[in-house]
């Protein structure tokens, strides 16, 4: 037996020494895997590359946290309230070319235009049953190559043109100027007008239009004074039939205590198909869904921390984080003063400064506390309260958190509103652009124009609906014109952005950033921060040519 066992053996080894080759035996034979010869070869697979791009931008602006809040609390309109020295606080000792909020913005956006450039470079391969449907999907990855170099652009000035696929490392960028930049989105944006779909025929909410590369198109015109061309990119938008301020309440708590700006931004009344013609463009946000997208965690950061604040006697004035008061805010940004106080003074009729879209006191609802039922600001409850910075109280702003409207499932307690601590989000979609802007774009580019009468139309539209008081062409100007950004965009217009576009960032931060004026720090903003900083990252990987710093970095 052991005999036969040593020969089946013996069989075994020579048949393996003389039948197995090394190599084959090796080889692996996959199923199925991508590769870049065998990507990007169906419609489908393009739409999905696409998608990316939205996905990028929501990223970025709408859910990059800690650096998306950068472009509000650096302004004129917020600051951040942990600490003078906290994060970006101090434009001159903070705003750095090794801060990561620097290299976030700088990598993202090049993420975004290195995806628009692959979409583009591989399309022409990909058969499409029509040139209609092809040259729509050119043009989505042209917006979106246009609105990263757009934001490049306005916050490190000339920056390297990088308009085809990289298929191979490249260390010798080096940068166009400012205007060519802003020439390049020009022309990618006049493209995308001419094949995007209008607003009536956009397959999904979310999804760009004419109406969202016109309305990009007027700001680009307006920053290469071209006021004229400007006028006509957001007249395209404006008298589009599509296209109409909502002035009468609408949608999803219609039945509510409430009024049309406070209609404007409740849950489910964002996206066009809810019939709000106000929207161009908006982020999406879905609940629970898979692929949803990563909620904004606004409230989370501007939303005060109230429920830790106590009374003169040391009691808690709250029962906790509540879903009337906004969810689980932790007071990371805050209005300024000037955006909570200065731009409101004689507007007793702005139904934009009203209860319901600015709460400016709350009722006390912890039983424990002497001041049980009573308004907190009213009453005093905290007057003894020492806090320089208002991390814990400065106001609550409907339009950023889901007041009394959140989802079930962060609902701890239906009888009292408490919320669990998943209460962080608006779990709402956002505007990227809406028509009260474009007017106001408009209104800009007539008052740059020289037609100050034009302009103040164009502002007493948006003023109207909100049932403000009318301006006078006299008393328009750039700093009337951005105060009435500040009261219909807030949380909405990218602050940082259009200061540095207008070129007053540095102005506007020592007048009205508490931070930066004196209020709550006197902390040191240079002139030469109209521009941030070329990451030194990026200027230290870029071995084969020279990429030229900033002045006064």
């Amino acid at each position: 037996m052991k005999e036969i066992k040593n020969l089946f053996m013996l069989i075994f080894i020579v048949s393996f020494l003389f039948c197995c080759n090394e190599e084959d035996f090796l080889e692996e034979t996959p199923f199925d895997f991508y590769t870049p010869e065998n990507s990007f070869t169906t419609p489908d697979q393009i739409d999905l590359a696409v998608v990316k791009l939205y996905q990028g931008v929501h990223e970025i602006f709408i859910a990059g946290v800690v650096d998306t809040w950068a472009l509000f609390y650096t302004t004129d309109i917020a600051y951040d309230c942990i600490s003078p020295e906290h994060q970006l606080n101090s434009w001159a000792d903070k705003i750095t070319p090794e801060t990561g909020e620097i290299e976030f913005f700088w990598e993202e956006l090049y993420k975004i235009i290195a995806n628009a450039n692959t979409i583009l470079s591989r399309i022409d391969n990909v058969e499409y049953p029509s040139e209609q449907e092809k040259n729509a999907k050119i043009a989505e990855a042209k917006f979106f190559r246009a609105y990263a170099y757009r934001a490049l652009g306005i916050m490190y000035g000339g920056v390297p043109l990088s308009l085809e696929e990289l298929t191979a490392p490249k260390r010798d960028f080096v940068r166009a100027s400012q205007s060519e930049v802003f020439n390049q989105v020009i022309l990618d944006l006049i493209d995308a007008v001419a094949s995007l779909p209008d607003a009536d025929e956009v397959s999904q909410d979310g999804r760009v239009s004419k109406g969202a590369a016109n309305h990009l198109l007027a700001e680009m015109y307006i920053i290469t004074q071209e006021y004229p061309k400007a006028i006509a990119a957001a007249s395209a938008v404006i008298d589009n039939p599509n296209y109409a301020l909502m002035t009468n309440r609408y949608g999803s708590r219609v039945d509510e205590p409430g009024d049309v700006y406070w209609d404007l931004f409740q849950r489910g009344n964002v996206n066009r198909g809810s019939g709000n013609t106000e929207t161009i463009w908006a982020s999406q946000y879905e609940h629970l869904a898979p692929g949803g997208g990563r909620g904004d965690a606004l409230p989370r950061f501007l939303v005060p921390l109230y429920w830790q604040l106590k009374d003169n006697d040391g009691i808690n004035i709250f029962f906790g984080h509540s879903s009337q008061m906004g969810g689980r805010g932790i007071g990371w940004w805050a209005a300024s003063d000037y955006m909570l106080n200065q731009v409101w003074v004689g507007a007793p009729t702005d139904i934009r400064n009203s209860e319901f879209n600015i709460v400016r006191d709350v009722m006390v609802d912890n039983p424990e506390s002497a001041f049980f039922g009573q308004m907190m600001v009213a009453s005093g409850s905290i007057d003894n309260f020492s806090d320089p910075i208002n991390r814990w109280w400065s106001a609550l702003f409907a339009k950023s958190a889901p007041l009394g409207d959140f989802p079930e499932d962060v609902i701890a307690d239906p009888e009292t509103g408490a919320t669990n601590n998943g209460a962080q989000h608006s779990f709402n979609d956002r505007y990227l652009m809406r028509l009260a802007e474009t007017y106001l774009l408009r209104a800009e580019a007539h008052l740059l124009n020289g037609d100050t009468s034009s302009a103040a139309d164009d502002i007493n539209t948006v003023r109207a609906r909100s049932n403000a008081n009318p301006v006078t062409a006299g008393e328009v100007d750039i700093d009337y014109l951005l105060d009435e950004r500040a009261r219909e965009l807030f949380t909405e217009e990218f602050r940082l952005l259009t200061l540095m576009r207008m070129g007053n960032i540095v102005e506007r931060v020592r007048t009205y950033n508490p931070m930066h004026n004196g209020q709550y720090a006197s902390n040191p903003i240079n002139d030469t921060q109209n521009l941030w900083p070329i990451p030194n990252s990026e200027i230290e990987v870029n071995t084969e040519a020279t990429l030229e710093q900033n002045p006064g970095y």
